[in-house]
């Protein structure tokens, strides 16, 4: 189940995507690079977000779980 943090972050994540963020991972480690994150359509026309994101860092695609991620900001 989804936290309010969870949602704050995938929200977040949508109007971020494709530009370049700073993701800050729960234990305090930043990974810094390109978002890809995109929602889809389900059942009866709900938007469905997933839960992990993807940040290129130097052409390395990085999977990251939204549960694992403290805050994500631009730049």
């Amino acid at each position: 189940m989804n936290t309010a943090a969870e949602y704050a972050i995938k929200n977040r994540a949508v109007a971020l995507n494709g530009t370049t963020v700073s993701v800050v991972l729960n234990g305090g480690a930043t990974i810094t690079g390109t978002l890809a994150y995109a929602t889809a359509t389900g059942l009866w026309g709900v938007t469905d977000y997933p839960d992990v994101l993807t940040v290129t860092v130097a052409s390395k695609a990085q999977t990251i779980r939204i549960d694992a991620i403290a805050a994500i900001g631009q730049g």
